[in-house]
């Protein structure tokens, strides 16, 4: 499969995450109008509406990294490398975006283990006893969607340094 190939399947799939995470958010308005609307009229929010609020926000900014990772939309401090020749600074990217997709690999990882251990345990919340294994799955999920398109941009960031040499 060729680079642009894959780059297609990878910006459909963090395309994909991302309108999850549009949906997710508009859950997190709902149930956070729903709250303040019951709040001023009987005087009491839903209880547990931050339990749900929590995980639906969490699990959104997960599945939205991944298509900011695609379509370059990450902020990128490049003072110190301003004045190095652009094949430096291509190079200089390649490396960056492979420690930057190794980083979020372990934070994947971390995700995916605690998930594990909140579903091994029977953790739920306070309230609504939902698991808490549930967000944990749903982040890793992005986190893994993340850790696939920055080690792809990586990739794609070598292999310009070495049309550029």
């Amino acid at each position: 499969m060729t680079l642009a190939r894959l780059r297609g399947v990878l910006t459909g799939a963090a395309t994909l995450g991302g309108i999850v995470a549009g949906f997710l958010l508009l859950g997190a308005v709902a149930v956070t109008t729903a709250s303040v609307l019951r709040g001023a009229i009987v005087n009491q929010p839903i209880l547990g509406d931050s339990e749900v609020v929590e995980m639906l926000l969490g699990v959104a900014v997960a599945l939205c990294l991944p298509l900011g990772e695609m379509k370059g939309a990450h902020v990128l401090v490049d003072f110190f490398t301003q004045k190095l020749p652009a094949r430096g600074i291509t190079g200089l990217d390649a490396v960056m975006r492979a420690i930057g997709a190794a980083v979020i690999a372990v934070l994947a990882w971390r995700l995916a283990i605690g998930g594990w251990n909140m579903w091994d345990r029977e953790r739920e919340t306070m309230f609504l006893l939902i698991p808490y294994w549930w967000g944990y799955a749903g982040a890793a999920i992005g986190m893994t969607l993340w850790t696939i398109c920055a080690a792809f941009v990586a990739v794609e960031s070598a292999a310009k340094a070495r049309q550029a040499a």
